[in-house]
C-alpha cells in the first residue's frame, strides 16, 4: 500500500504535463518543429495502408485458428488471447489517433 501512496504523485505530474503540452503548440512552431506534423502524417499513413491491415487480418486469422487447435493448453491459450489484443489495439489505434486529432482542431 505504501507503493502506491508514492506512485500516484508521479501519474498525477504526468497527466498534468500531458495535459499542459497542447498550451504550447504555438510554440513549436516557432522552432522549426512543425515538420513533425508531415512526419507524423507519414507514419500514420504506413500504419493505415492496406497492407498493413491484411497483414494484422492474417495474424488475427492465425490468432483464431491457433486457439482453436490449442484449447487444453492454457499457456499457449494465455499468448494467443495477448497477441488478439495487441493486433486489436494495433488496429484500433489509427481511428482512435483520428478521432482525438478532430476533437483538437475543433
Amino acid at each position: 500500500m505504501k507503493k502506491f501512496e508514492g506512485n500516484w504523485k508521479i501519474m498525477l505530474f504526468l497527466l498534468l504535463l500531458s495535459a499542459a503540452v497542447p498550451l504550447f503548440a504555438d510554440g513549436l512552431a516557432d522552432l522549426g518543429l512543425s515538420g513533425m506534423e508531415k512526419l507524423g502524417g507519414t507514419i500514420q499513413g504506413v500504419f493505415t495502408s492496406t497492407l498493413v491491415k491484411a497483414i494484422l487480418i492474417a495474424c488475427l486469422a492465425g490468432c483464431g485458428i491457433a486457439y482453436a487447435y490449442n484449447k487444453d493448453n492454457e499457456a499457449m491459450k494465455k499468448k494467443v488471447i495477448a497477441i488478439t489484443i495487441g493486433i486489436a489495439i494495433i488496429t484500433a489505434a489509427s481511428v482512435i489517433v483520428d478521432k482525438i486529432m478532430i476533437a483538437a482542431k475543433s
